[in-house]
């Protein structure tokens, strides 16, 4: 686990060493053990080290034989034991015990294809100097994040976004489409971010860079040299998928290829009994969680009392030879403390668990430290909490388990219930209904004089309830955004919203309405809000997170799962509740979904009141650019007199602070 960084001369132009040194001291937090910057003529690669595996022989690049190919990797590849064994019967020499020195020999066996052969999370960057490519994915579901900025002389890579910012041609120019999703949303949807020249490669993809041929490079290359002290330390060696992006605009210079590797499958299989299908889940689940407690340092779980992380808690004490350690958060005096559930099936596993109270008083200080850690604004409330609770556990462990990916890979939402309502002859309905008033239509910038499309979008959402997957009740919509906006501003974003489509929409048209809907939310809405969140929030301490339940394999036999075994009428997440009743005491089985949540609203109605005020109105840097200073009045009042808007003063508050932090004076 790691932060990584790449610097690619479109030209023939040798990479200085000082761009990927300071792109490298960026990410020093997401990997305090060790830094080295590796020079290869046009390609400059860095990486930032946190030690989970082979803690003294893994330093990164790692090369194959003859280092003519170099990697850095931010991720684990779990299934790394069964193909070094592999590998190693073909005829490959192996230097090290570091799991991410597969890539370098699979990348000569099969090339591209290599990625079907991993299993893990993973974003890497790889250099093949014999071939002159550069080439790199981000995993299946996108648990690790991978930046980039195209220009006209370089490329650039880098694991955060602030890794790229200390680039002096990324411009730190505000994304007018970027900010207007992100009030939608609550998140920015890949590609975009806030900023107007940086993307994300998607989740499920992968880039490939063909260099210009250049004078021929010694075949010799120095091993890095090992960081003791933390410092930058420098080597230098001598001298079948759907395109997603193609980019060559200038002649002369290196080309730049996007395609997507992996997409999840939907394929329920009725002529598996029910017996079998949940046999087939409980087998794949324990398979997961054993991959995932693969590590050389200790291995915990946030509990936080629901279905999914405690499952994971008790197939995970399977393979802990010690007591597991298990941690969690609450709210003390709040009725959203879920807090004594943890402490329950901690007490029935036997685990070593702690529990760390959070308060109203620690909110305004980890929202600050959030806006500057989060170099895209994320409005997820469950990040503060969270962050909280990862500074504490990262002083008793360097990895844990979390249950991210229950409820999309199997249906834990309420609103899946909805979609599981809709009668087979009506299902037609539900989709002509999501054609006749398209989410980037009823979602767009623009005024509502008469009340039309609010009309059309409660119909929407009464008549094909998966259109929830895409439209965010909570957020802004698209009347509010235009009379939020100042006049100047809403001009460039009038009508120009851009739907979250899934990669292949002619498949999601001939899926069920529920199945549709999980398809959606395994895309964007998992990569960009729950799984970044996920990431930065833990990287920071210098601690990695695993999400067993996003195994690919586990996600392939979840897809194959008939409707039934999903989502009813009545209940969620049918199968894994079938499987924790094995497991589980029947109140954690049982108990109504709550979710990471706390009681914000009341916060900005008294503790924090005074300081958002602040924040959104006296001292603002956003307001006399981008918004209007009567409407965000009007929202802070309606709040205070017991309207919620907690989602949107918590949305303003997240952009206001980022503002400060990273944009453009």
């Amino acid at each position: 686990m790691c932060g990584i960084a790449g610097y690619i001369s479109r030209d023939d132009s040798p990479i200085a060493r000082e761009p990927i040194e300071r792109m490298v001291t960026a990410l020093k937090h997401r990997g305090p053990d060790a830094q080295t910057v590796h020079l290869d003529g046009q390609v400059g690669l860095g990486h930032a080290r946190l030690s989970i595996i082979d803690l003294a022989g893994g330093h990164q690049p790692l090369f194959n034989e003859d280092h003519s190919i170099a990697v850095v990797c931010n991720g684990e590849i779990y299934n790394y034991r069964e193909l070094t064994k592999t590998l190693v019967s073909a005829g490959h020499q192996f230097r090290t015990g570091s799991d991410c020195e597969v890539l370098t020999h699979l990348w000569e066996e099969s090339g591209p294809k290599m990625l079907d052969q991993l299993r893990g999370m993973f974003a890497f960057i790889l250099y093949d100097r014999r071939q002159g490519i550069v080439f790199g994915a981000r995993d299946r579901f996108g648990q690790k994040p991978l930046f980039y900025y195209e220009g006209p002389n370089h490329i650039a890579f880098a694991s955060e976004i602030k890794g790229l910012l200390v680039l002096p041609e990324v411009s730190r120019d505000l994304d007018p489409l970027g900010l207007d999703q992100f009030l939608f949303h609550q998140f920015i949807p890949q590609p975009r971010t806030l900023f107007a020249g940086v993307k994300k490669l998607a989740a499920g993809c992968c880039f490939e860079i063909k260099l210009l041929p250049t004078v021929e490079k010694s075949s010799v290359a120095q091993t890095p040299q090992q960081s003791s002290n933390g410092t930058v330390h420098e080597t230098r060696a001598n001298g079948a998928m759907n395109l997603i992006k193609k980019s060559d605009p200038h002649s002369g210079r290196a080309s730049f290829v996007i395609r997507r590797y992996w997409s999840p499958s939907f394929a329920p299989d009725e002529t598996l009994s029910t017996s079998d299908h949940l046999a087939h889940v409980e087998s794949g689940l324990i398979d997961a969680v054993e991959s995932h407690m693969v590590a050389d340092v200790p291995v915990g779980v946030f509990l936080s009392g629901g279905i999914d992380s405690s499952l994971i808690t008790a197939l995970a004490v399977r393979f802990n030879p010690e007591p597991l350690q298990t941690f969690s958060i609450s709210f003390p005096g709040s009725e959203h403390d879920e807090a004594p559930f943890a402490r329950s099936v901690a007490a029935s596993l036997g685990t070593n668990h702690r529990e760390f109270p959070f308060e109203p008083g620690d909110m305004r200080d980890v929202l600050t430290s959030a806006a500057t850690l989060f170099d895209q604004p994320l409005a997820d409330m469950a990040v503060l909490p969270l962050m909280a609770l990862s500074q504490a556990a990262s002083e008793y462990v360097k990895v844990v388990l979390t249950g991210d990916g229950g409820d999309e890979l199997f249906a834990g939402y309420r609103k899946y219930k909805r979609m599981a309502s809709i009668p087979g002859r009506f299902q037609w309905l539900s989709r002509i209904s999501t054609q006749l008033f398209p989410v980037h239509q009823l979602a767009a910038c623009r005024p509502d004089p008469t009340g039309l499309r609010k009309i059309q979008t409660r119909l929407a959402m009464a008549i094909a309830p998966q259109c929830r997957s895409e439209y965010q009740r909570q957020s802004w919509e698209g009347w509010e955004r235009f009379s939020l906006y100042q006049p100047g501003f809403a001009q460039t974003v009038v009508d120009r919203f851009e739907s979250r489509n899934s990669s292949d929409d002619s498949v999601e048209h001939t899926l069920s309405p529920l199945n549709e809907a999980l398809k959606r939310d395994q895309g964007t809405v998992l990569a960009d809000r729950l799984l970044l969140k996920g990431d930065y929030a833990t990287m920071a301490y210098g601690l990695e997170s695993r999400a067993p339940l996003l195994d690919h394999q586990l996600a392939q036999i979840a897809g194959a799962l008939p409707l039934h075994l999903k989502a009813t009428p009545k209940t969620t997440k049918v199968a894994l509740r079938e499987i924790a009743k094995r497991y589980l005491p029947d109140e954690i089985i049982n108990r109504r979904k709550k979710g990471f949540s706390m009681p914000i609203d009341r916060w900005f109605r008294t503790d924090l009141k005074s300081w958002v005020r602040s924040c959104l109105i006296d001292d603002s840097t956003s307001l006399p650019r981008y918004f209007q200073r009567s409407a965000v009045e009007r929202l802070l009042s309606e709040h205070a007199a017991g309207k919620n808007h907690s989602a949107r003063i918590h949305s303003l508050l997240t952009f206001e602070l980022w503002c400060r932090a990273y944009a453009t004076p």
